[in-house]
């Protein structure tokens, strides 16, 4: 991290040379430590991609992405297709790469769909850096690059196959456009509308990721809120929503087939779910959208941030909540209100939630916390009190202990980051386990494994992952073992051998009673752990 010089009394508006008094001379630091934070992001991000199999939602995209090869292009589609299209790429690389490589350089599949996120959560690092350097100034962006590069619950939800890595990628880019349009209308700049242009091709690229339209209201109000009078300082209507329609057709052209709008009515009106649940902290709840805010506990994020981020990141984030009401005037400071409420709130009243879901909200807390971080130094520096020997020093240790804790966070759960807990959450997130989806399908390619080793002829597993089960199936070349959904079908094992694989993050209401029963009885055959967690237990019927 840089050291901190001390700046001058704050204005109480925003401007430029506000957001610059959390910021020292840079010269060409800056390039430095953005360069080092990037490359460490993808590092992390990168590597390892294929130590877990595919979890459910995964196997949907793998499905896509065959249909895309064929010519077809309806598949998947509750969601955009910008992501997929970068999976396709991805893997059709790899394939070419993997013809020519030798066997032990080859790329699995389960690497190939999981690196453009991984990319992406590592470019996020790079945007994050830049829309700090514009509004909280080079220390800030300094230091919210290095938290974002081991963040240890962003680096779980960039390394799986899952839409939110480039909603928050497009939005952040959206977002640095404007504000550095926002900055050269100010100097009346000939490239202010170039800028404004790209922020809404940005914000199309971002709709064609993930339909969450919503962004774009909470910005919206955020340039309510600080520029309710803009003059001539805005962007041109017609460029800046045209480029955002193109941007968002061209990316996601299924929008423009019947079939995509006839799917959508069909999966709004929940006909194409197959079990209803969500289990959280040992319960079960219900998630469906018209019964918000009644759905999984308003808690959950709030949860999640008290057990899952490291222990430094919330200290600071408490000296970042303080900034936000003393410099609550100034431009940079509102965006971060805006953010915290407006995405947590309406997140946490809905019925259904998500780890994944939480991703903006995680770089809007490493924001909060390189401000409080910087502020707090800044705070140190200051003290007349202190020898300037043991300002630097207690300043020094400060930062020190800070790195440790976000590096050993990110260290210390490689490479399966989604299971971390911080100290709070040891305590608290056991028994029950607060969050069963963290394991996101882990241990079912190892118990497909297991299974295919000693299974007879025609014997069938039963899970309610289940289209992962067929995958590596499939791999293993074992056509003969059938594969049924536990939710759906329950377990016959009147005809033939069953082996069913029973996780906490399946548990549905459908099929709660037969878990309960199948643990009541026996023994599982086999338990797959996954960092000393059990992931997976697999049970055997014999035919009967």
């Amino acid at each position: 991290m840089p050291t901190v010089s001390i700046t001058s009394p704050r204005p109480t508006t925003w401007s430029r040379t506000s957001a610059r008094t959390l910021s020292l001379s840079w010269s060409r630091a800056h390039v430095v430590i953005l360069a080092c934070a990037t490359v460490l992001a993808a590092s992390v991000r990168i590597g390892g991609l294929a130590t877990y199999g595919f979890s459910a939602d995964e196997i949907n995209k793998v499905r896509a992405i065959e249909q895309y090869r064929a010519g077809q292009f309806g598949a998947n589609a509750e969601h955009p297709m910008l992501m997929k299209l970068a999976m396709l790429g991805s893997v059709e690389l790899s394939q070419a790469w993997n013809r020519i490589a030798p066997a032990d350089a080859a790329v699995p599949l389960e690497t190939a769909v999981r690196l453009p996120n991984a990319v992406a959560g590592a470019l996020t690092t790079a945007v994050l850096f830049g829309v700090a350097d514009l509004l909280f100034g080079g220390t800030v962006a300094a230091a919210v690059a290095m938290i974002w590069a081991v963040d240890v619950n962003a680096i779980a939800i960039n390394r799986i196959g899952k839409e939110d890595t480039f909603l928050l990628l497009f939005f952040l880019t959206a977002v640095y456009c404007y504000e550095r349009a926002k900055q050269l209308g100010r100097t009346g700049s000939t490239s202010t509308q170039w800028w404004y242009t790209l922020s809404g091709a940005a914000f199309g690229l971002m709709l064609a990721s993930k339909y969450m339209p919503h962004l774009l209201g909470v910005y919206a109000l955020f340039n309510l809120l600080t520029d309710s009078e803009p003059g001539e300082n805005k962007p041109d209507r017609v460029r800046h929503f045209g480029a955002m329609a193109a941007a968002f057709v061209v990316a996601n052209v299924t929008i423009l087939l019947p079939s995509t709008w006839r799917y959508f009515v069909s999966y709004v009106a929940g006909d194409m779910l197959q079990h209803h649940g969500y289990l959280y902290a040992g319960t079960l709840y219900v998630t469906n959208v018209p019964i918000s805010p009644l759905g999984v506990p308003a808690t959950f994020y709030l949860r999640l941030l008290a057990t899952k981020v490291p222990l430094v990141v919330l200290a600071a984030l408490v000296a970042g909540a303080i900034e936000l009401v003393r410099r609550r005037r100034e431009r940079g400071f509102v965006l971060l209100r805006v953010l915290a409420v407006f995405v947590i709130v309406p997140y946490s009243l809905m019925a259904a939630k998500f780890l994944r879901y939480s991703l903006p909200l995680l770089a809007t807390v490493d924001l909060i916390a390189a401000v409080g971080l910087v502020s707090g130094i800044e705070w140190l520096l200051r003290k007349g009190w202190l020898s300037p020997l043991t300002r630097t020093a207690v300043a020094g240790v400060t930062i020190a202990i800070f790195a440790a804790g976000i590096v050993l966070a990110q260290q210390t759960s490689a490479p399966y980051y989604s299971l971390f807990r911080n100290a709070i959450g040891e305590r608290v997130n056991v028994r029950p386990t607060a969050f069963p989806e963290e394991t996101y399908d882990y241990g079912v390619r190892e118990a497909v494994d297991s299974i295919a080793a000693v299974a007879a002829p025609s014997a069938a597993i039963v899970s309610d992952a289940d289209a992962v089960v067929a995958h590596y199936l499939h791999e293993q070349r074992r056509p003969d073992i059938g594969v049924e959904s536990l939710s759906g079908h329950g377990v016959d094992a009147r005809a033939r051998d069953t082996w069913i694989i029973v996780q906490d993050e399946h548990l549905t209401f459908e099929n709660q009673q037969l878990v309960a029963q199948l643990r009541a009885r026996q023994a599982p055959w086999r338990d797959i752990r996954i960092d000393g967690r059990v992931a997976a237990q697999i049970f055997h019927v014999e035919a009967r």
